[in-house]
C-alpha cells in the first residue's frame, strides 16, 4: 500500500495561517523593540556626550575664574600695600602740616608782641625827642 497524501483540511490550514500571521506579528514586535531599545540607548550615549562636555566646560571655566580669583587677591593686596604706603605717607603730611601750623601761629604770636614792643619803643623814642632840648 502506498502512502496516499491527503490534503490538508481546512482546519488545519486556519492554524498554519494563525501561526504564519503569529510569527509575523512577534519577528515585527521584535523588531520595533530593537529598534526602540536602539534609540534609548543612542539617547543615553548622546546624554553621556553631552554631560562628559559640560563637565569639560565647567572644569575649563572653574580654572579660568581661579585664575582670575588668584589675581584679583594679588591686585587687592598689591593695592592694599600702595594704599597703606600712601595713606601713611598722608598722615607724616598732616602732621607736618600740623606742626607748620603751629610755629607759624607761634611766629604770628610773636611777630604782634614784638609790633606791640616797637610801638611802645616807638612811643618812648617820640615822647624823648618831644621832651628833650
Amino acid at each position: 500500500m502506498a502512502a496516499q497524501s491527503t490534503p490538508p483540511s481546512q482546519s488545519q490550514q486556519q492554524v498554519d495561517s494563525s501561526e504564519k500571521i503569529a510569527q509575523q506579528f512577534l519577528s515585527n514586535a521584535d523588531d520595533y523593540f530593537r529598534s526602540d531599545i536602539k534609540l534609548v540607548v543612542s539617547d543615553y550615549d548622546c546624554l553621556t556626550q553631552m554631560n562628559t562636555t559640560a563637565l569639560d566646560k565647567y572644569n575649563q571655566l572653574h580654572r579660568k575664574l581661579q585664575h582670575v580669583n588668584s589675581s584679583v587677591r594679588t591686585m587687592n593686596d598689591n593695592n592694599c600695600t600702595k594704599m597703606l604706603s600712601t595713606f601713611s605717607q598722608l598722615n607724616e603730611i598732616e602732621d607736618a602740616m600740623s606742626n607748620l601750623e603751629s610755629t607759624i601761629m607761634k611766629l604770628d604770636a610773636y611777630s604782634r608782641s614784638l609790633e606791640t614792643q616797637v610801638k611802645k619803643y616807638e612811643k618812648t623814642a617820640t615822647t624823648t625827642r618831644t621832651t628833650s632840648p
